[in-house]
């Protein structure tokens, strides 16, 4: 399967900057429902055009939305999320972006998150390394946990329910008291990326999004970092939340959560 990377990216890059032209200035007075609303039209139509690109050049690749999980092991398909950071999308913010992945056979194999407030576009292929407009990355050197620099996220309790959403503030909480400073900044996808640049020095979240993840999880891996999920087990679409880090500090974070899980008895 013979894929010109940088084509796709390029396309990615186009049709976000189409949708950041589109982004309110500010908050606006409106339901969470006509948000939500305003949000999915906007994504299935930036779907739709990057779908349509994708098919022409390669049709034997699948699609899969966010909400679907691969039906066969042995699969092509493409995964698209065009605004990873809605409420910052909607709330007039930075720090939001669009992320597409190629999964093959179970594993992916070309990822891309881009930027567009900052026109930062990281790229990854698998055995090829990962980039930032061009750029080589690699992961933080950082070995001591007290210096580290976390990202994480914790999702509205109306998406998630109070359970999950506690279990994820009390993760939050042991974290943050043995590292330098936990910052939940950014869309997942641009937080992982951030990981992959060294920028921040690790990244942790709860829940079942393996959908949000996948696109920065190849970029850290082909940036010389690690992944898994919160367990220590395989990183992938049954495991649970996601750990990225460097090879220095992922046994540390791996130990912090499970006596967080110990203590509330929720991870």
């Amino acid at each position: 399967m013979k894929i010109d990377y940088r084509a796709c990216a390029d396309l990615v890059r186009t049709i976000t900057l189409q949708i950041a032209s589109t982004q309110p200035s500010g908050a606006q007075d409106a339901s969470i429902a006509q948000l939500i609303g305003q949000v999915t039209r906007i994504s299935a139509e930036a779907t739709q055009q990057l779908r349509h690109a994708l098919h022409e050049k390669y049709p034997e690749i699948g699609w899969n939305d966010e909400e679907d999980r691969p039906d066969h092991a042995d699969s092509s398909y493409w995964l698209y999320d065009p605004i990873d950071g809605a409420y910052h999308y909607l709330q007039g913010l930075p720090l939001w972006s669009a992320s597409l992945s190629l999964v093959h056979r179970g594993e992916t194999v070309f990822s891309v998150v881009f930027d567009p407030a900052m026109d930062e576009l990281f790229v990854a292929v698998r055995g090829e390394g990962s980039t930032l407009n061009g750029r080589s990355l690699h992961v933080s050197p950082k070995a001591e946990l007290q210096a580290a620099v976390v990202g994480t996220a914790v999702a509205p309790r109306i998406q998630i329910g109070p359970p999950a959403q506690e279990a994820a503030i009390a993760l939050f909480g042991s974290v943050a008291r043995e590292v330098f400073v936990v910052r939940p900044m950014a869309a997942t996808s641009l937080q992982l990326a951030y990981v992959a640049a060294g920028r921040l020095d690790a990244y942790f979240e709860t829940g079942d999004d393996a959908a949000d993840w996948l696109a920065g999880a190849l970029l850290i891996r082909e940036a010389g970092g690690t992944v898994s999920d919160l367990r220590n087990e395989a990183f992938g679409w049954s495991g649970d939340g996601v750990l990225a880090t460097n090879s220095k500090l992922h046994s540390a974070l791996v130990a912090i959560v499970g006596r967080a899980g110990a203590e509330t008895n929720q991870l």
